[in-house]
């Protein structure tokens, strides 16, 4: 059916972003900060998408030479100040993860929101967009309201937008197309602090910024080896060789978020599939709290205390853009003119099909830099955008950037550069680059 013209004015914006988690989150406040009408499209209820609803709530590390030099700054940077400012984080030394409250995440943010007057729409998807008119899009919701405006952000993680256009795309393993698994994340509790730290003291860290002590259970030989014993009586399982993380919630320490499970999936952008991999996470989940109460001291009584909205999406679509960042732009740390993000997380890839993880470094000056031009499409409508894990990247280096803090940066600087297009009335592809980075540096980005 044909698109009308007439569109509502209080439906009409200059930046429309689809996704509110990190990506979304950065795109939004970057572009309504700069005087656009912007408005953001989120299917949950509230912000933060996998930091939130997929209960993936840490921050990989966005600092170098042990958290003293930060490479991240801008929306990211201020969030992080906020959750420090409330207590809501924990920070260690040498820590590669900080892990947040998400529900102080989600306070925060929408505050931020607030002050900067970005509409949000929760609760709704996108089902058509079309992109015919000259420098217009019209985006037609799953509730039946259109949106009409000037420029798009696809920030919704898997391209879906992106797709919607016709913009090409790779998915998964080059050879293959195999994507990396899933994990539905839970939090559990309560914990039994002072058993934890008689028997079990390397799973205590110490916060200091709140001066205190919180469980961080990760990839210790000890659990190694009672997983090992676990799986060997059939106890156990779960496709994985060690825990990534039960981390103690801040401010309700004796409660900690898991990622523990790996579900399998060839293609998490289809809903069966999906709704498949969801069922086989919630029984991970179920076996998972069974073998803590039995092996690690002191979670004896725990309970499932809430389980992740969504399961969690490690990847799917990379659209092709102007440039394609690649594995070894991450390991060797390669430095671009036309930097918009830094990142020193490592190669972080969960081996699809298999319980296997590989890791690599970044090397050379221990971090890497992210350029525009991966976020602008090689082909398909001129005003549209992307944002977040679903840039022009090959599976090895997009298992690097996926995280938070990088994937809120990325998004920011395609909110700027969204913002720049309407003001010059140009193509995404001509707005100068100079200008985003100008923009970047301005709001305290950090680009080198």
């Amino acid at each position: 059916m044909p698109y009308e013209m007439a569109v509502m004015k209080d439906l009409d914006y200059d930046v429309i972003v689809v996704g509110g988690g990190p990506a979304g989150i950065g795109a939004a406040l970057a572009a309504q900060r700069m005087g656009l009408r912007t408005v953001v499209i989120e299917r949950h209820p509230y912000l933060g998408g996998m930091g939130t609803a997929a209960l993936v709530n840490n921050f990989c590390n966005a600092h170098k030479e042990n958290l003293k030099r930060p490479i991240i700054g801008g929306v990211f940077g201020e969030l992080r100040r906020r959750l420090i400012e409330a207590r809501a984080i924990f920070m260690t030394d040498g820590g590669w993860m900080e892990p947040y409250d998400p529900e102080a995440f989600i306070g925060e943010v929408s505050a931020m929101f607030q002050d900067a007057g970005v509409t949000c729409m929760h609760g709704r998807s996108v089902r058509a967009v079309d992109f015919s008119a000259a420098g217009e899009a019209r985006l037609d919701l799953d509730d039946g309201t259109r949106l009409c405006g000037h420029a798009v952000v696809d920030a919704t993680g898997d391209g879906v937008v992106a797709k919607m256009a016709d913009v090409p795309y790779t998915f998964g393993r080059s050879d293959d197309k195999a994507v990396m698994p899933l994990t539905y994340c839970y939090s559990i509790g309560p914990i039994d602090i002072e058993k934890v730290r008689r028997e079990m003291p390397f799973a205590i860290r110490h916060d200091s910024v709140a001066n205190c002590d919180f469980i961080f259970v990760e990839e210790h030989p000890t659990v190694i080896e009672w997983i090992q014993k676990a799986r060997t009586r059939g106890e156990l399982t779960i496709p994985r060789k060690h825990i990534v993380s039960i981390t103690s919630i801040p401010n309700n320490i004796e409660y900690a978020t898991v990622n523990f499970g790996r579900v399998f999936c060839d293609d998490p952008t289809d809903p069966a599939k999906l709704a498949k991999a969801e069922l086989e996470g919630r029984k991970q989940v179920d076996e998972g709290i069974q073998f803590y109460r039995k092996y690690l001291p002191g979670f004896e009584n725990v309970q499932l205390k809430d389980l992740a909205r969504q399961i969690g999406v490690r990847e799917s679509r990379q659209i092709i853009g102007l440039y394609t960042l690649t594995g070894e732009d991450v390991v060797s740390g390669r430095q671009f003119e036309d930097v918009i993000a830094q990142c020193c997380y490592p190669v972080d890839i969960h081996e699809p099909n298999c319980d296997g993880t590989t890791l690599k470094a970044v090397r050379g000056p221990g971090h890497y830099d992210i350029p525009w031009r991966c976020l602008v499409p090689k082909s398909g409508p001129s005003n549209l955008i992307v944002a977040g894990r679903c840039i022009s990247a090959t599976h090895e280096a997009m298992s690097s950037f996926r995280v938070t803090p990088s994937v809120m940066a990325i998004g920011e600087a395609a909110g700027v550069t969204a913002s720049i297009a309407v003001q010059k009335n140009c193509p995404m592809a001509n707005v100068p680059v100079l200008e985003v980075q100008q923009r970047l540096l301005a709001t305290g980005g950090i680009l080198k």
